[in-house]
């Protein structure tokens, strides 16, 4: 008995890449019904998480807005500056990320399979949705071994903090691919035979529903650039 999902991981990658085709291009009313229904779509899937995103979008946003931008001109804060309004920019792709990094990798692997996309190319895809549930783990144990050392983060040295995060990060990026990839050549993904899956990933309204939003979206910002 196969088991029906509310809304399937292909109809949110496909709303995710008219998202990314459109969002430097797209007017502010676009951006924020992209954005509102960003956040029903998570708020509908995964209500926690939505809680945890809407907060930081919302700290995010009155940073950005509410500071005096003159203080954000010169040196390493103009560079934060910048880039956290390129997150403000791309927050409704970010949330489509975090709503498919929800999906099991064999869940994402069988969509993609469904649309007849290589092994190779849908092994990295389920690969990189599936770290995103893992960073957050990840920048604690970090943080923990910082401590251990003795080594403390500081504001004014940007460059030399972002180095002992990201570091680590990218090591650790590196080792849960090849566990995951491991896993999965394990399972059987290589041999070329026909594979099943026990949820229902066929299409309903609700699919059709998400995807015609995307298409909206799209329209109208192709309209207004003409």
């Amino acid at each position: 008995m196969k088991v029906e999902m509310q809304i399937k991981p292909i109809s949110i990658g496909i709303l995710m890449m008219i998202y990314t085709s459109i969002a430097f291009f797209s007017t502010m009313i676009v951006y924020w019904l992209m954005l509102l229904f960003s956040f029903l779509l998570v708020a509908v899937i995964k209500k926690r998480e939505s809680i945890r995103l809407f907060a930081f979008y919302i700290i995010l946003f009155a940073i950005i807005w509410l500071v005096p931008s003159r203080f954000f001109y010169y040196g390493w804060l103009g560079a934060l500056y910048t880039m956290g309004l390129i997150v403000l920019k791309l927050f409704p792709i970010w949330i489509l990320a975090v709503i498919l990094s929800g999906f099991s990798t064999s869940t994402i692997i069988y969509s993609l399979r469904s649309i007849h996309l290589p092994n190779y190319l849908c092994i990295g895809v389920a690969v990189f949705f599936r770290f995103i549930p893992e960073y957050r783990e990840y920048l604690s144990e970090i943080k923990e071994g910082l401590k251990a050392r003795n080594i403390s983060i500081t504001m004014f040295r940007p460059i030399y903090s972002l180095e002992l995060y990201l570091v680590p990060m990218i090591y650790k990026a590196f080792e849960t691919g090849e566990n995951l990839s491991c896993a999965l050549i394990t399972k059987g993904i290589e041999y070329d035979c026909k594979k099943t899956s026990y949820q229902d990933l066929s299409f309903t309204w609700k699919d059709y529903g998400v995807i015609l939003v995307g298409i909206i979206f799209l329209g109208v910002t192709i309209c207004q650039k003409l």
